[in-house]
């Protein structure tokens, strides 16, 4: 598994921003306001943002944004105008020239965020494919050990699994599969694999069922969760693949100029402490909070609270 899909999306909105924020600048000069040595340390300065938006890649970044930048510079040389024919003069004008170049800006940006998605979705699809083929997916049936409901008093139907497998067993396909990937060193295991719950359970019944996708965002709904854009710890996190609940974990650390450290069980394997981008589950995730008082169901622990969202939301 490679995360060489994060570099090109953030190379090529490095560039993007850089065309589309030359192009706008150079527009500002109008057709004869700015000499050249003026639109060439103003198109140098938006380079040199858009390139160290990113330190790794200002190489490429600033190479690339360079060199278009300079084929665009030419387009307005005397030298070059001449060699072109009539149905290309009108490029000479500052306008229509920056106007491209913006244009393309924002064309790169949109090409490098639909190219992102696809392959995070693409990734998503292998990692879960691996998952399945290694540690398989337990058959669940409705549970009696318990009852439980939302804090409006929509019943719940917990879920445990057909048939418990020894945890021993569960341990070496763990190990292989995270030493086969590339989050082993991102990542820390907090416990082993159980057949217990999955994700979803282990952060609403405390580790002791199974919950789907659809119980999830009834849960979001009925006990009050709003989604918030600066996370603190103990929020819910919320991971979805194709718009589906794929997975839940909780925030744990959040600290200025660090990523947001998350915890959650990764479907039957253990518990893992990670980035909330260094995961099985991809990068389509939103952080929630609820006024209640922790995450568990009623009936598991949970005491009900108004089923209203949170007022503190704005961040």
């Amino acid at each position: 598994m490679s995360f060489d899909h994060f570099e090109r999306f953030f190379l090529l909105s490095a560039i993007g921003l850089g065309l589309f924020l030359a192009g706008a600048v150079n527009l500002g000069f109008g057709r004869r306001g700015g000499r050249v040595w003026l639109r060439a340390v103003a198109t140098l300065a938006v380079v040199a943002l858009a390139a160290a938006a990113r330190p790794e890649q200002a190489v490429r970044a600033g190479g690339i944004l360079a060199g278009v930048l300079a084929a665009a510079s030419l387009l307005g040389s005397a030298w070059f105008s001449r060699q072109l024919t009539a149905l290309l003069a009108c490029v000479r004008g500052p306008a229509v020239r920056w106007g491209m170049v913006g244009l393309s800006g924002l064309g790169v940006v949109l090409a490098g965020g639909l190219a992102f998605e696809m392959a995070d979705n693409d990734q998503i699809e292998r990692n879960m494919r691996d998952l399945d083929l290694v540690m398989g997916k337990p058959a669940t049936q409705p549970s009696s050990r318990g009852r439980a409901a939302t804090d409006r008093g929509t019943s719940i139907v917990l879920k445990e699994v057909a048939e418990e497998r020894e945890p021993n067993s569960m341990s070496d396909a763990e190990g292989k599969l995270l030493r086969d990937s590339a989050v082993r060193d991102h990542v820390m295991r907090r416990s082993g694999p159980s057949d217990h719950a999955n994700c979803h359970g282990w952060v609403f019944t405390g580790g002791k069922f199974f919950l789907g996708p659809d119980d999830v965002e009834l849960i979001l709904k009925e006990n009050g969760y709003t989604e918030v854009h600066e996370p603190h710890a103990g929020d819910v996190t919320i991971y979805r693949q194709g718009g589906v609940v794929s997975h839940t974990a909780i925030v744990r650390y959040v600290s200025e100029g660090q990523p947001v450290m998350v915890e959650g069980k990764w479907g039957t394997l253990g518990v893992y402490l990670h980035p909330a981008d260094k995961s099985f589950y991809g990068t389509d995730y939103t952080f929630h909070r609820s006024a209640r008082s922790g995450h568990l169901l009623v009936g598991l622990g949970g005491t009900a609270g108004s089923g209203e969202p949170a007022t503190a939301t704005a961040e």
